[in-house]
């Protein structure tokens, strides 16, 4: 009886083990949503998920660090093409899908009225900048800046000579390690608002555009520009809340079509260095007000558990899903080795996995892969060496991952007859489709395509407008029903498609659909046959 049961034991196991991998690639969570799309006398369409491809969709996946400085190395397309990795030799490029450059704000602007993509300035880093922004376009990346203020821990003024000279301007002089002597400008001064209002608003005129920057993030002030240990003439926090209100403003007034990001912790522009676990009480509310304003969040310090609290944890969890999450780890094999061992972790593939954990606890859509001139002691190298299976894990489960797993669709339609269309969507990642920002105002849409049946080019296009891609969540897929009425169709024989388009650049597909299936060049998901009569 035994020997019975424990064969009948091991039959059942294999049967289950042999049902989970026969089901693998379709999604598990289907119980989860009891909306009906199927459609008496349409034909049923099951689409299998592609769950680790790298899809370079919009605020998502892995963002490569870079910036103007001496630190950038000047073969960094070269050393970044041809990288080191426990696979071989790789492009850091062919896993990301962003590339981020921070850069003083002397850099950007050198002169009065000269800024680095100028063809006549020719400084080291307006030389950087053109580089890596003509490589990061041949590499099918996209654009992302942050510009930094304070000149505090630099060896150079990160605030423009001009801005400097500026009658009656104030500011401060610290000294880095025992050589430089450096100047920051008072946050609070109207002189300086007034000239960073005039680079900010430059700037804006040329890379407020969501064809290849990805996002900007602000404010610029503080410590390494990240919004912390801020110093104001007044030698207190007394200025605070306006300068926080001021800048915030600025950077929402600014970029209509970009996302923003701010930092988020709790010291936010406070004059208060890092405290243990405490905490400023007017930090949520601050940060809240920019949010209202339609800031999206940053942080910077992943897996740094002395940075990244309990405080900054229940922050994101208070806006997960309402507004999207780009996630930095810290300097710890470059500058912070020590907090190996004060963060619990045995090594740097420990440190990788707790910044990827902690990711995943918020959410987040994108992390970061930091640059070091001395590669083999920079963050990307232990990413790509010590720990290659998280890069691959975070491009198939970060962010978000969207296919329609069903859809019914008519096989034959008719001009001047309605028809309807059901379709249900999931989204395989943890994070989410941030439509909902002011800066994209929904303008990614679900729409059907009839395919030209030589050239697979979209004849027709129906755009569904009910669905809302930032509500799609892991495992909880949404399911619809879209009628409309067809009209001034050449008769003839199509395919139907499927993509999420663009609606402000007229109606391309604009996030790329998680299919193994057919995806055309153009990005449309191949359905089935159709004969218009």
């Amino acid at each position: 009886m035994n020997t019975i049961n424990g064969m009948f034991s091991k039959i059942l196991l294999l049967t289950l083990t042999l049902a989970f991998v026969a089901c693998s690639d379709k999604d598990d969570v289907l119980s989860k949503t009891s909306e009906d799309i199927d459609v008496a006398g349409n034909v049923t369409v099951e689409v299998t998920p592609e769950r680790k491809k790298l899809l370079r969709n919009p605020m998502n996946g892995w963002v490569i660090y870079a910036g103007l400085g001496d630190g950038l190395s000047d073969t960094f397309w070269e050393d970044y093409d041809n990288f080191q990795s426990v696979k071989g030799r790789v492009k850091v490029s062919d896993y990301a899908t962003t590339l981020f450059i921070r850069g003083a704000w002397s850099d950007f602007n050198p002169e009065e009225g000269k800024y680095v993509w100028d063809e006549d300035v020719n400084t080291k880093p307006a030389k950087r900048f053109k580089d890596l922004v003509s490589g990061a376009l041949e590499r099918d990346l996209k654009l992302a800046f942050s510009f930094i203020v304070d000149s505090r821990d630099k060896h150079y003024n990160f605030t423009p000579q001009y801005v400097m000279d500026s009658p009656n301007i104030q500011g401060y002089e610290t000294i880095t390690g025992t050589a430089s002597r450096v100047w920051s400008p008072y946050p609070d001064d109207p002189v300086f608002q007034k000239r960073y209002e005039e680079f900010i608003k430059v700037f804006a005129d040329r890379y407020d555009d969501p064809d290849i920057v990805q996002f900007i993030s602000g404010t610029g002030l503080g410590k390494w520009g990240e919004s912390h240990t801020v110093w104001y003439s007044t030698a207190d926090d007394g200025p605070r809340e306006a300068v926080f209100d001021w800048v915030t403003s600025l950077y929402a007034n600014a970029f209509k079509r970009v996302p923003i990001l701010i930092n988020y912790h709790r010291w936010i522009l406070s004059r208060q260095t890092w405290d243990g676990s405490n905490y400023d009480p007017n930090s949520e509310r601050l940060l809240e007000s920019a949010i209202e304003k339609g800031y999206s969040l940053r942080h910077d310090a992943f897996g740094m558990k002395g940075y990244y609290t309990t405080w900054e944890q229940n922050f994101a969890r208070k806006y997960k899903n309402k507004r999207p999450i780009v996630a930095e780890g810290g300097w710890v094999k470059i500058s912070h080795g020590g907090s190996i061992s004060g963060d619990g972790y045995s090594n740097y593939a420990d440190v990788r996995r707790g910044e990827l954990d902690q990711a995943r606890g918020a959410a987040a859509n994108m992390l970061d892969l930091r640059y070091s001139k001395n590669i083999v002691n920079g963050e990307t190298f232990s990413w790509f060496n010590d720990a290659f299976y998280l890069v691959e894990q975070f491009i198939a489960e970060g962010g978000y991952r969207l296919y329609p797993d069903r859809l019914s669709l008519p096989a034959k339609i008719a001009n001047g007859a309605n028809i309807t269309i059901g379709h249900r969507w999931h989204n395989l990642g943890w994070g989410y489709c941030p439509t909902n920002i002011p800066q994209w105002q929904n303008k990614y849409k679900v729409a059907f395509a009839l395919l030209d049946k030589e050239d697979l080019l979209p004849q027709y296009i129906l755009v569904d407008e009910e669905p809302r891609l930032s509500e799609w969540i892991k495992g909880y897929p949404k399911g619809y029903k879209y009628s409309t009425k067809i009209s001034d169709v050449n008769v003839g024989d199509y395919y139907w498609a499927v993509g999420i388009i663009d609606t402000s650049n007229d109606n391309e597909i604009g996030i790329r659909i998680s299919a193994k299936d057919e995806i055309t060049t153009e990005g449309w998901l191949k359905l089935s046959e159709v004969k218009v009569q």
